[in-house]
């Protein structure tokens, strides 16, 4: 079921994974980069979800100001929209990668389970059967 749509990316429900997937299709940035973003946090909230499938195979560098965004406001929403794992295709672009992999690492500790992987079929797997999450003993 595809809930939104715009020229550089895709946000879907997968009733296979019970998942939200976002596919990136080219360089988004700003308004529209946070569009699909939260796009992806209503539908994942919508449909009493806990996963979603980051497809960046396709996509390209983030802005300074939209890595901001998400360590700043981003990571928060999705969490409260009920993200518990976050599974992540790497783009295909060097520069890309270079670009989510310094985003990913400049949050720090997140909310919720992410793991990077290459292949779709990897990812799938993982969001199947993710490891569960580690509660902090009290």
């Amino acid at each position: 079921m595809t809930h939104f749509q715009s020229k550089n990316g895709v946000v879907t429900w997968n009733d296979e994974l019970q998942s939200v997937v976002i596919e990136w299709k080219g360089f988004a940035y700003g308004q529209e980069f946070q569009t699909i973003l939260m796009e992806g946090a209503k539908l994942l909230k919508q449909m009493n979800g806990s996963k979603v499938l980051m497809d960046t195979r396709n996509g390209s560098a983030i802005k300074a100001e939209d890595k901001v965004w998400i360590g700043e406001f981003f990571i928060r929403r999705a969490f409260e929209s009920g993200l518990q794992y976050l599974a992540l295709l790497q783009p295909h672009s060097v520069v890309a990668k270079l670009s989510l992999n310094r985003t990913v690492e400049g949050l720090g500790t997140l909310p919720y389970r992410q793991e990077s992987f290459t292949e779709w079929d990897e990812a799938v797997r993982w969001l199947t059967n993710p490891s569960p999450l580690l509660s902090a003993i009290s």
